[in-house]
């Protein structure tokens, strides 16, 4: 899983990569106040951290691959100090409030966060490791966290993850406190292979932490 993440990196084979961010965490970011911490695990070199940062947030990314890393700071004009802590390189924005923690996710220990952005995480990772993904989120967000999730839904027998499959019962399971806003089919704005495949249905599901 480590390696073959960090080879798509190397070989540019990031087809689930949005230049122009996520639509619909712009339309259904919960409102929380200004300044709150936000969590975005494995969050690539996604143009939603500046969104967020951009809307008063203090913004933490995690992700394996440095290229990942570098690429983003490069493509959004801001410059980094690092920093090196505890197998994590801390790459900390000087112009926004953008932090990306260079590592593995599973020996990422900075919490509590105020809030989950989780557009790209929970999809890439395995049936075997989300579990696993899960009670590791539980130990770095606040019990009252906000939440936005994007999943996807499709034929996992025509094409393989990731980005993985996930059903709205193991959405549910993880965590009894999200909605499903929208779901569409999102086929052409997804990665090639599934298209290759021969699908004509992508699903991408949008979830949201419901009011206490």
């Amino acid at each position: 899983m480590t390696e073959d993440w960090l080879a798509r990196w190397r070989e540019g084979r990031i087809g689930w990569h949005e230049e122009n961010g996520n639509r619909f965490l712009r339309k259904f970011w919960p409102d929380i106040a200004s300044g709150r911490r936000v969590l975005v695990p494995l969050c690539g070199k996604s143009t939603d951290l500046v969104w967020l940062a951009r809307n008063g947030h203090d913004v933490t990314g995690v992700e394996l691959s440095e290229i990942a890393v570098r690429d983003f700071f490069a493509e959004a004009g801001l410059h980094f100090d690092t920093r090196v802590a505890d197998d994590i390189t801390w790459f900390i924005g000087q112009e926004a409030r953008i932090t990306l923690a260079c590592g593995d996710f599973f020996r990422f220990f900075d919490g509590p966060f105020d809030a989950l952005y989780d557009r790209g995480a929970l999809v890439a990772l395995p049936p075997e490791t989300r579990p696993e993904y899960i009670r590791h989120l539980h130990t770095l967000l606040k019990p009252d966290a906000a939440k936005l999730l994007v999943t996807l839904e499709y034929d996992q027998a025509r094409v393989s993850g990731p980005p993985f499959s996930i059903l709205a019962d193991e959405v549910l399971d993880y965590w009894d406190d999200l909605k499903c806003v929208v779901s569409r089919n999102d086929i052409d704005n997804s990665p090639p292979k599934f298209r290759k495949a021969g699908l004509t249905k992508v699903i991408e599901s949008i979830w949201a932490s419901c009011p206490a």
